[in-house]
């Protein structure tokens, strides 16, 4: 956990209370058996490769806000992108929602 302090100390009720306590969750997208997609802080789309501890950038924060993208799927070849939209949920498990493809070989 993250404390809005300089240093390390134990968390207090009243950090919790007081809202001083910050947390954020990081959900790493496989999409092979070494590397994964995430979002940067900035909300970019980082494609790490563990092996060789090496990032790419995969789409910039203003082609996501450009489209108003709430999710993102990559292609099992990596040639594509889908960047997900207009999400509107309808029943338990259904949604309908907007798909933008991006080809990430020849733009």
């Amino acid at each position: 956990f993250n404390l809005l302090s300089d240093g390390p100390r134990a968390l207090t009720l009243d950090d919790y209370l007081n809202g001083n306590f910050q947390y954020k969750t990081y959900f790493p997208y496989w999409v092979s058996g070494n590397e994964y997609l995430h979002q940067n802080p900035e909300d970019d789309i980082i494609l790490f490769n563990v092996d060789m501890n090496y990032l790419t950038t995969i789409m910039t924060n203003s082609t996501m806000k450009q489209v108003n993208a709430s999710n993102y799927v990559m292609s099992s070849d990596k040639y594509f992108i889908a960047l997900e939209s207009n999400y509107s949920k309808l029943w338990r498990y259904s949604y309908t929602a907007s798909y933008h493809i991006y080809d990430l070989i020849y733009g």
